[in-house]
């Protein structure tokens, strides 16, 4: 054949061949992202599993305990759990794991954790579990042999430096970033305690190991992970984008339902990249917006700052979900920043509770549990009753009043923090408006009414609340309205003037659904 014809031949296969792919990637559906479907919208309930209940009698929380209360949670309209750390670890808060394949022995086995997913499954409660792989304990088999012999296999899964002038530098989070390895003459990177050193993903080895750990657990059917320190794979943000997207590309491969929500805090337009490659990550910002709203008495800007917030990092990845909170295991608990004010709690929990995105209750929250730092004292024990102590758990002495925050205690009585909780979430889980709706912004006389509208197609429900020292009147859209819940137990049908007045009592949180 002549060459130029060899030539021509040539081109056509290339122009063949890219034509081709071109028709292939318009005509072959995208990868359909299932993970938020199942996870947008539901109620999850953090529980630090050592706290919660105990069903051995050892005073420490366990998992079967967790097993054991799954009717309360469902009860209380709880659809997704996270479980602190569980596998085996040195320190009682689990983030210095020893062993990733092995459940902490306070906490039972790894069939007392299949148990509870089945039962939790059973439930449409989804579960998740915090996945520390940014370090390790320092009682971890790979950092005992790789500080004693500089020859070991597991030696550059670690950072290690003879650079003794970096002994007292700082990491980015201004922690000590670097520790001695005993007397000799070198030290290892861990930014967070010296008792946690930081894995090193420069080693494909280390990244290979971390994606068979979340295998190991997907394969028992987990629904996804809590990624601990998600901004610290690395020191910087460029490698952690793409070290989280080659992992949740993996673990989407081995369950395309399977979770990946992100701690990563930071101020939202620093964190925004990584709404691209995780499905879900907690919004500081959102819970301190709220808070301090509410004691500054101005929430006028919550509902403009959640918009704002969640539009950025839908721009990354329109699927993303937000997950807002008021206050999680690393924070003064929210009574405490509220001034023990129950009040104050119950407009705090309707705002968030009612966000778009997948809320998270810090177990506790519900029947107002008190707590500030140190951390032992975020996570004292779960209060079951007042009367019978034997029902709580006793890793720590509580500090909160037992009486008062006692769950029987709360039941007991129907304008507990407890039963607004309850109602709230319910409403949630009945409504599509208030679990997957849009939001927007309502106009009210002044900072201390908070009100914001959500709809979805034809379901429009309102969420007013007054932290006025007196009555307050706002404007809604024409119609007439029902109660499906005030603070005040004000139930029944509210029928609105031409002007679409409601009056707000002092104090009063309402939702109302629009009727026509």
């Amino acid at each position: 054949m002549p060459k130029k014809k060899l030539i021509f031949l040539g081109s056509t296969v290339i122009v063949a061949i890219l034509v081709g792919a071109f028709i292939w990637k318009v005509m072959t559906p995208k990868k359909v992202e299932t993970a938020y479907k199942n996870y947008e919208g539901r109620v999850f309930y953090e529980i630090f599993v050592r706290a919660f209940n105990d069903s051995n009698n050892d005073g420490i929380g366990d998992l079967k305990g967790i097993t054991a209360k799954l009717d309360y949670l469902e009860d209380l309209g709880i659809r997704g759990l996270w479980l602190m750390p569980i596998t085996k670890a040195t320190s009682y808060h689990g983030y210095d794991t020893e062993d990733y394949y092995q459940i902490d022995e306070d906490y039972g086995t790894l069939e007392d954790l299949k148990e509870l997913i089945k039962e939790a499954h059973k439930r449409d409660i989804k579960v998740v579990m915090d996945l520390v792989i940014n370090h390790t304990s320092s009682q971890h088999p790979y950092f005992k042999e790789a500080s004693k012999d500089e020859k070991s296999a597991y030696r550059d899964y670690y950072i290690w430096t003879t650079d003794m002038s970096k002994e007292f530098e700082r990491s980015p989070m201004a922690t000590m970033a670097w520790a001695r390895n005993g007397t000799k003459q070198e030290l290892y990177y861990a930014m967070f305690d010296k008792g946690m050193p930081e894995l090193n993903y420069d080693n494909p080895k280390v990244e290979e190991e971390m994606k068979q750990v979340a295998k190991y657990y997907l394969d028992m059917d987990i629904d996804g992970f809590r990624l601990d320190a998600a901004k610290w794979i690395y020191n910087e943000k460029e490698k952690n984008i793409d070290f989280w997207n080659r992992f949740q590309e993996y673990v989407h491969e081995q369950n395309p339902e399977a979770i990946l929500i992100g701690e990563v805090w930071d101020a939202p337009y620093n964190i925004c990249e990584y709404a691209g490659v995780l499905d879900s990550f907690f919004d500081f910002n959102v819970g301190e917006s709220i808070l301090n709203g509410i004691n500054n008495g101005s929430l006028s800007n919550v509902v403009y700052n959640y918009k704002m917030i969640e539009e950025m990092y839908k721009e990354e990845k329109a699927s993303f979900v937000l997950a807002p909170f008021l206050t999680n295991h690393d924070q003064n608990r929210v009574m405490n920043i509220l001034r023990e004010d129950t009040d104050k709690m119950k407009v705090a929990a309707a705002i968030y509770l009612t966000l778009p995105g997948t809320p998270f209750v810090y177990y506790g929250e519900e029947i107002g549990m008190t707590g500030a730092k140190p951390d032992e004292h975020i996570r004292e024990p779960f209060i079951w009753s007042g009367t019978d102590r034997e029902q709580n758990t006793t890793w720590i002495d509580s500090t909160n009043d037992v009486a008062k925050v006692a769950l029987d205690t709360q039941k007991e009585d129907s304008g507990s923090l407890y039963h607004l909780y309850r109602e709230i979430i319910h409403l949630r889980n009945t409504y599509k408006a208030l679990s997957i709706g849009d939001i927007e912004e309502v106009k009210t006389p002044n900072g201390k009414v908070f009100a914001m509208k959500r709809a979805y197609e034809n379901e429009v429900i309102y969420i007013v609340a007054n932290l006025n020292n007196e009555q307050q009147d706002i404007i809604l859209d024409e119609g007439t309205y029902k109660t499906l819940f005030s603070s005040l137990n004000d139930q029944g049908q509210l029928d609105t003037q031409y002007n679409n007045q409601v009056t707000l009592k002092t104090g009063e949180i309402l939702i109302v659904l629009k009727q026509n």
